[in-house]
């Protein structure tokens, strides 16, 4: 998994999709870090995303590097609002910082992927690498 953690932190936009009412929705989402085995991600309360996951937790993303090495992960959110996640997020992020201005922003909320699979995979015909986390 170690490999699908640097992958994302070099390739932090990923694809994320949930589901809304029996469909797909896809938008670009910010890959924030790995931490304790848990893949974090952030949104904000009043957006559809977080209905969305809070009426149906699975999801799964992707994002593809400009050599096309492709990353595919697929789990459920973990809607755990851990302050200190948070707090890490607007330290080390301007764009999220720039949004929420402080951790503490009742609109801002955090999230997980802590129990799924993951897809390494390329054009070269070899077979995709699998990791379960």
């Amino acid at each position: 998994m170690r490999e699908v953690i640097e992958f994302l932190n070099a390739n932090r936009t990923v694809f994320l999709a949930t589901s809304d009412a029996g469909a797909a929705r896809v938008r670009p989402f910010q890959f924030q870090f790995e931490r304790g085995g848990r893949l974090w991600f952030c949104t904000a309360r009043t957006k559809q995303t977080y209905a969305q996951l809070c009426a149906d937790r699975r999801l799964e993303f992707s994002c593809t590097s400009p050599a096309m090495l492709t990353v595919r992960v697929k789990g459920e959110a973990n809607l755990d609002d851990d302050m200190t996640v948070k707090r890490r997020i607007i330290e080390e992020n301007a764009l999220v910082r720039g949004l929420y201005k402080t951790a503490e922003n009742p609109d801002f909320t955090v999230f997980s992927v802590d129990h799924g699979s993951a897809y390494m995979f390329d054009f070269s015909g070899d077979p995709p690498r699998i990791f379960t986390f």
